[in-house]
């Protein structure tokens, strides 16, 4: 299927303390999943529905990710708008630029809406249905590693293990956005209930 479209994730630079607070020496942490002045993009992944190809973006190139976006009429994610977006934004130490929300199509929100709960997190209400859940109930397939343990990697140096791990990211997005491309339902891990999602504008 050829839209003018892109599926993306990014992954950040700096760690996010465990919830008991444990720090590893030499590792680089910020205060939370709410500090997104402070994370750093270590990658963008990306695939590119224009040119059927996937493609990755780090400090060298990310004024090409700006070059991609803006010739794409929408921008695809999971968890985007209220993550990567306010990451990207955020981030001041390299050329990043970050689509508008207005061309952003999410799909986690997406399926809280389709589930009849509002767009925003509510840890009572909106949990259970992270990509690894969502994917593995849905196809069978599951993530390849733990975005908590990427900038760890990353700044060990282990370069290609993150960004295999951000590529895998976006092929499950993919995955799952081209269901919803074909009006077909997508299971809520949560709940078991099928959920026809609103088709991008």
């Amino acid at each position: 299927m050829t839209i003018n479209a892109i599926i993306y994730d990014i992954e950040i630079a700096k760690a996010i303390p465990s919830q008991n607070s444990y720090c590893e020496k030499g590792i680089k942490y910020r205060g939370g999943w709410s500090d997104h002045a402070r994370m750093g993009i270590s990658v963008i992944g990306c695939y590119d529905y224009a040119e059927d190809r996937y493609r990755t973006f780090c400090a060298d190139n990310s004024d090409e990710f700006t070059a991609l976006w803006d010739n794409r009429d929408l921008c695809v994610g999971f968890n985007n708008i209220p993550f990567d977006n306010a990451v990207i934004r955020a981030t001041k130490d390299a050329n990043w630029q970050c689509p508008d929300d207005v061309r952003c199509y999410d799909l986690l929100r997406e399926i809280w809406i389709a589930s009849g709960l509002e767009p925003t997190f509510n840890r009572k209400t909106h949990g259970g249905v992270g990509l690894d859940a969502v994917c593995e109930k849905n196809f069978g397939t599951k993530k390849s590693g733990n975005g908590a343990l990427a900038p760890v990697d990353w700044q060990r140096g282990k370069y290609g293990t993150v960004i295999d791990y951000c590529l895998n990211d976006v092929r499950l997005t993919k995955q799952l956005f081209d269901v919803v491309l074909l009006g077909k339902p997508v299971i809520n891990p949560r709940t078991g209930a099928e959920l026809v999602l609103r088709m991008p504008a």
